[in-house]
């Protein structure tokens, strides 16, 4: 038994004075005047022992009286904490898209957020609601009801260090205050294979697993394209499982809003499957692929935007080539050839591919240029002169990073070995040609063996065509002049799939789709002049980004501006620059439930539960006062009426 003013408790000292008055007025004697003994008959006799008794059971009573009066207005009570012992609990309600999953009353998110409705009680202590993008501290008992209906889903998800951090922030730092920490999920796999870190939060944590019905789900992992056809384009769509299954599910593609085809993904007790269609090349396609599955809803639709494609921007620079006209169309390629003298550095950065067609010497104003080129993802085609200056060249070479040229070697050599596997030729031939008119060189130059992948060598194994990745894009090195005195090689078939594909190659294939998180980078080709900003739209938002514009392209940055999937335009003033898709992240669609009890059940701090209303009865129990004033005020009044009795009828 614990009382909220002990110190009241000093009265019962004060019980020693009837005590005193009651033993004085037993050693009194009363006198009773009398004139004849007739008198004395009618007197009631009582025995000094009976009236010692009586008199010691009034004492008894009037102390019992007191003692309980004292004890009832010190206010006692019974409780696991001290009555001046503050209470703070915080509520973390998992709000990711995982607790869409069915549970048996519904929506695990919704009915977790009834029953804490139905089960917070208290109101005799703070309480806070954290989300994975929302916080509240101190909420009132009805405002904490309120922000529970007002949740929604939200995209990204706070692994459970972050859920301990944000928790401490709403930590009361009060003296003699006990803080409670309630973590509500369906636990998939949040910890991201790292060591979680409880000394961060001092409050008591109690971990509530809900669980769904059904983890069979099914999801649109991800889409890719294969570009293989001049006319049409190959879409492939994978769709997964969170468990082997024979199932069958109905798949939809549109563009916008128009359906374009159905099938379905038939499985074969596995988990993953891959779905093909066919869509033409030269027009935009909002992608929207639909899936019909009872599990989740935010996984059963994917977004791509494919863009028209655009031509292709190659510059030659050097002597005229009448070859790479007849390769380089207008149809498909903005094709301009410019002599040394006569370059416009500025020009530079706006191409996709430049080629260095048969340049003596290359000054140093243009290997710097050519050096932040391919930096931004330029492709660059070099072709030597016959009377090629070699310290400049090698100077290039050194600069990109490449092997330096030894020497020039005059000998003619067949050229006849293809690389079928190199990226530029692998869809080139139907079968492979061992037999042809083999081209041939008189002159080349050799360089070191090193790193670069051969696409086509000569008949003593040096590279004729040879390429190096870049970070972002790929430089190709031709070892001999192309002109007709000192090689037939424009004249042969290979030259047109050579050059076509690499300026093909030089034209990167815009992202079909981004994803959704609290940080997304967008590197947009346009060019903007001063003043002016690109924004992004869609039904219901239109915002600014952070954006940083170089010469030819913007990067933009998007911190926790999406929210939701699906298609946005990016605008420059009221002109639309580019269609870009966004979707929802798919870690939780495969459903990886953390197994709680492996982890955490030897943490002293960290209980475990499967029902809400079980932590947040614990919780009460630690708060709960049983105030027992009343009982003793109760029997302060009986010991009165005893006293009373007493005084009346014993010994009448």
């Amino acid at each position: 038994m614990q009382f909220k003013h002990p110190e009241i408790l000093y009265a019962l000292l004060l019980l020693i004075i009837p005590i005193l008055v009651h033993l004085f007025q037993l050693q009194r004697f009363i006198k009773i005047p009398f004139t004849n003994v007739k008198i004395l008959k009618t007197i009631e006799k009582q025995t000094r022992k009976s009236a010692r008794l009586k008199k010691w059971l009034v004492l008894i009573t009037r102390l019992l009286i007191f003692t309980c009066l004292i004890i009832a207005f010190s206010q006692p009570y019974f409780s696991k904490n001290s009555i001046h012992q503050n209470f703070n609990t915080t509520v973390y309600l998992d709000n990711s898209f995982s607790m869409q999953a069915k549970g048996k009353s519904g929506e695990l998110l919704k009915s977790a957020a009834q029953e804490l409705i139905e089960n917070y009680t208290n109101s005799n202590h703070s309480i806070s609601l954290l989300t994975n993008n929302q916080s509240f501290k101190n909420l009132t008992p009805e405002a904490f009801k309120n922000e529970l209906i007002k949740v929604k889903y939200h995209p990204n998800k706070l692994d459970l260090n972050s859920i301990l951090l944000k928790a401490q922030n709403l930590e009361s730092t009060k003296e003699n205050t006990l803080n409670n920490l309630i973590v509500i999920s369906d636990f998939q796999d949040f910890t991201n294979n790292t060591i979680v870190n409880f000394e961060t939060s001092k409050a008591i944590i109690n971990l509530v697993k809900v669980t769904a019905n059904n983890t069979l789900n099914s999801f649109i992992d991800s889409v890719f394209i294969e570009d293989n056809s001049s006319t049409e384009i190959t879409i492939h769509a994978i769709i997964k499982t969170a468990k082997n299954t024979t199932s069958t599910i109905p798949i939809s593609l549109f563009n916008n809003e128009i359906l374009i085809g159905k099938t379905t993904s038939k499985f074969k007790d596995s988990k993953i499957h891959t779905l093909q269609f066919t869509i033409p090349k030269s027009t935009n396609f909002n992608g929207k692929i639909l899936l019909i599955d009872d599990s989740l809803e935010f996984d059963n639709t994917f977004y791509f935007s494919i863009s028209k494609p655009e031509k292709i921007n190659v510059l030659s620079i050097g002597s005229t080539a009448k070859f790479l006209n007849k390769i380089y169309t207008k149809t498909e390629f903005n094709y301009t050839t410019t002599l040394l003298q006569n370059l416009n550095y500025n020009n530079l950065q706006n191409q996709h591919l430049i080629v260095l067609n048969e340049l003596k010497k290359i000054p140093t104003e243009l290997i710097n240029s050519l050096q932040d080129f391919t930096k931004k993802g330029g492709n660059l085609v070099i072709i030597p002169s016959v009377n090629t200056h070699l310290d400049s060249y090698n100077l290039l070479f050194r600069t990109l990073d490449l092997e330096k040229i030894i020497n020039k070697i005059e000998s003619e050599h067949k050229i006849m070995t293809i690389n079928y596997e190199h990226p530029l030729l692998n869809d080139v031939f139907e079968k492979r040609v061992n037999n042809f008119q083999y081209p041939k060189t008189t002159t080349y130059f050799q360089t070191k063996n090193s790193a670069n992948t051969s696409i086509i060598k000569l008949d003593n194994n040096q590279p004729f065509i040879s390429s190096k990745e870049t970070r972002n894009g790929t430089i190709y090195f031709i070892s001999s002049p192309l002109n007709q005195e000192i090689s037939d090689f424009t004249q042969s078939p290979l030259v047109v799939p050579v050059f076509y594909n690499f300026a093909k190659n030089s034209l990167k294939t815009s992202q079909l789709y981004y994803t959704i998180a609290k940080n997304t980078n967008l590197e947009i080709s346009t060019s903007l002049e001063k003043d002016q900003v690109l924004k992004i739209s869609a039904k219901n938002i239109e915002f600014i980004p952070l954006q940083t514009s170089s010469q030819n392209s913007v990067l933009l940055n998007i911190q926790n501006q999406l929210l939701e999937s699906g298609f946005y335009t990016i605008l420059n003033g009221n002109t639309k620059i580019k269609t870009v898709a966004f979707n929802y992240n798919r870690e939780e669609s495969k459903q990886q439930i953390v197994d709680l009890k492996s982890l955490f059940e030897t943490k002293n701090n960290i209980s475990i539960s499967t029902s809400i209303a079980e932590s947040l009865g614990k919780i009460n129990n630690q708060q709960k006062i049983n105030w027992l004033f009343k009982w003793f005020l109760a029997f302060s009044v009986l010991f009165l009426l005893i006293e009373m009795l007493i005084l009346k009828y014993f010994n009448k």
